[in-house]
Parts: C-alpha cells; structure tokens; sequence
C-alpha cells in the first residue's frame, strides 16, 4: 500500500506556529506551561514527517 504524501509547506507551518508557541512560553512565565510537552512531542513528530523516517527495507 502506498502512503498519502503529506504537503511539506503545510507541515512546515505547523512546524513553525509551535516554534513560536513554544518560544511564546518561555519568554512568558504565565503562558500555557502545562502544554510543553504535549507540543515537544508534536514537534518531534512533525519533524519526522518531513525528514521522513530513513532507509526502509522491504
């Protein structure tokens, strides 16, 4: 079966939008803290759609 290709600029603005929440936060004591690492750990996976996950074998 053959994967759906994700669009590389949309997840890239995702990216991004999170990148700036996250900075958001730090910068500001009072600023979602709580959801750090929900969004580390979508960042993380964000990161792997676009990379891609490496060599796969068959």
């Amino acid at each position: 079966m053959s994967q759906k290709k994700h669009d590389k600029g949309k997840l890239f603005h995702k990216l991004h939008q999170l990148q700036k929440r996250m900075t958001r936060m730090e910068e500001n004591s009072g600023h979602s803290s709580e959801k750090m690492k929900i969004r580390q750990s979508r960042i993380n996976n964000l990161l792997e759609a676009v990379k891609g996950r490496g060599k796969q074998l068959a």
